[in-house]
């Protein structure tokens, strides 16, 4: 439940940084790019909060990073390659 709880924030995030970047004057792909190393940031955190806290092993704990930093990421991945060429 706390990986599909932290995939659905990443996916929060990315609209809210993207809404930043259009409020801005800046394009959709801009704000898609800039969201990706803050919530590599916040994943590694995660992950770092389930080994230290949660005494989870790094073993356990690196496919849920993948999971909580890759899906948000290639959504904002797309989004920056799609809008990047409309605005080209």
């Amino acid at each position: 439940m706390h990986i599909l709880m932290m995939v659905v924030a990443g996916f929060a995030a990315l609209g809210i940084f993207v809404l930043a970047a259009v409020l801005l004057g800046r394009g959709i792909a801009d704000g898609a790019r800039v969201f990706i190393w803050p919530w590599l940031a916040v994943s590694v955190i995660n992950m770092l909060a389930g080994v230290y806290w949660a005494k989870y092993t790094y073993s356990v704990e690196l496919p849920v990073l993948v999971v909580v930093f890759g899906v948000p990421a290639g959504a904002a991945w797309h989004v920056a390659r799609r809008f990047r060429k409309a605005a080209a």
